[in-house]
């Protein structure tokens, strides 16, 4: 059953040509959180391949960028404020589309309610001395929450602009601390040995991959802006692997830095804020500035995240596969407000009660793991998407080239498998033994809502994909229109509800 044509309400619809190529640039950019990865990620990464953390974010950042290029593919073909939700439904069919995206923005906000506690431990124990008042933690978690969802209700360019201003305060620190290291010949001597396994076998390798492959987390963020990008067949998919390239540029030298900046990798691992110590010495004047990095670079991830992962939701709800009041848009500012409110909300929540079980830093690594592989999972079904669609498009008399829709789609897929080999292996402490079965739980959670949403309202998942925005959408006063799928010749959908 093919879907009519029709016109999307105003009051569902976002501004249009806010957002240029170097602003969806900077949003993948941001999301990454380089400065937050430099400082906590490449010691636990040290603590597992020594030496060789360059390579590992090498070969990382390779990896990740095989998987960049299927939203780079498929945002211009179909580019769309729905992102990964459109790519699957228009590939694979719209009810593996609504288990992959209830899966993946679970994922997402059980992986934000660790950060949010993390932030708000870290504000009270690094600058506020860690003041023992009852409720103080969880008060500052709420009001760290708030500050993230205002700017980015008050506009998309407001949002971003503060982000972006956060993240070249973060780049211009590293960028000092990094030439520091070099130009003083680090700690023993400058050595191309990082850049070596130096006889590291390849299970250690690949759990330091694994570990790498997470820092990446986030550089999908151009995609769900297309709606409100200019040119965006051309500048999202640009976007999308530039952000890739500019954050393994970062850590592949931060980490080198990093390395060389201490006598053994192991000091660089046990230490809880390597960064500030490697600054006191070889750059004093940064080290009180570092304090403050993590809490600048996870600020403005936040920002970019809860634009574009809003995004996704209120398309999700514009379509119908959530409840149809996230969709709702603000008059004045054309932003997804409710959408931004009905993501954070629920992290937020769930980090406060965390809190009540275990310590703040038990919770956030635990729930950031967790919620990490929702998205971990999208990413691989993004990937194999392109891969049946290059199928489809053949079908259909279209062309495609199969390196960059097959062959580095699968090679995205299978590098994808090494992070959930890292966190399903056996032998694991409580709580980390239990992450087969609790990710098992997400999907069934995404199946449950489907079968739901299938049999309570079926015309709903016909629509699911419908909505392209971009150059499709007309001039900036001209109502966009929801475009008919291409994919449901080919689908058997049940009757439209009466």
């Amino acid at each position: 059953m093919a879907a009519e044509a029709q016109l999307v309400p105003r009051d569902e619809t976002l501004a249009r040509n806010q957002v240029s190529l170097l602003g969806a640039i900077m949003a993948g950019s941001v999301q990454v959180a380089p400065a937050f990865n430099v400082m906590f990620t490449v010691g636990l990464i040290a603590g597992t391949v020594g030496a060789a953390v360059p390579l590992v974010m090498v070969l990382a950042g390779l990896g990740v960028l095989a998987t960049g290029n299927s939203f780079s593919q498929f945002s211009r073909l179909w580019p769309s404020a729905g992102s990964f939700v459109t790519f699957i439904s228009r590939s694979v069919g719209p009810r593996a589309a609504l288990v992959v995206a209830v899966t993946a923005i679970l994922g997402y906000i059980i992986a934000f309610s660790g950060v949010y506690v993390f932030v708000a431990n870290y504000i009270l124990t690094e600058l506020f001395g860690s003041p023992h008042v009852s409720g103080l933690l969880q008060l500052v978690t709420i009001l760290y929450g708030i500050l993230v969802v205002v700017p980015v209700i008050l506009g998309v360019r407001v949002g971003l602009r503060l982000a972006i201003a956060l993240y070249v305060f973060e780049i211009v620190i590293l960028a000092i601390f990094v030439v520091a290291v070099l130009v003083q010949g680090g700690i023993h001597g400058l050595s191309g040995t990082p850049f070596t396994t130096g006889g590291l076998g390849l299970k250690t390798v690949a759990l330091g991959f694994a570990l790498a492959f997470f820092a990446y987390g986030g550089f999908e963020a151009p995609a769900p802006l297309a709606e409100e990008t200019q040119n965006p067949r051309r500048n999202v998919p640009v976007a999308v692997l530039t952000a890739i390239v500019i954050s393994g540029i970062v850590y592949v030298l931060s980490a080198y830095a990093l390395v060389e900046a201490f006598s053994t990798p192991a000091k660089l691992a046990s230490d809880s804020a390597p960064v500030v110590t490697a600054a006191h010495k070889f750059v004093p004047f940064v080290a009180p500035i570092a304090v403050w990095l993590l809490l600048t670079s996870v600020t403005s991830s936040f920002l970019a995240a809860n634009t574009e992962t809003a995004r996704v939701v209120f398309n999700a709800g514009r379509e119908g596969l959530l409840p149809h009041g996230v969709a709702r848009v603000q008059e004045r500012f054309r932003t997804p407000w409710v959408a931004v409110i009905a993501f954070v909300a629920p992290s937020v929540i769930i980090g406060l009660i965390s809190t009540a079980f275990t310590d703040p830093i038990t919770a956030s690594g635990f729930l950031g793991t967790y919620g990490s592989l929702g998205f971990i999972f999208m990413y691989l079904a993004t990937n194999l998407a392109l891969v049946v669609n290059w199928f489809r498009e053949r079908n259909r008399g279209e062309s495609h080239n199969p390196v960059t829709w097959i062959l580095v789609p699968l090679i995205g897929a299978l590098v994808l498998l090494i992070p959930f080999w890292g966190d399903f292996q056996p032998g694991q402490q409580s709580p980390y033994n239990l992450l087969p079965w609790l990710f098992a739980g997400l999907i069934a959670l995404g199946i449950v809502y489907m079968l739901f949403v299938q049999v309570a309202r079926p015309s709903l998942l016909a629509r699911a994909g419908t909505i392209i925005m971009g150059e499709d959408a007309g001039t900036p006063d001209e109502e966009p229109e929801v475009v008919p799928n291409p994919v449901e010749a080919t689908q058997t959908f049940p009757p439209a509800a009466p």
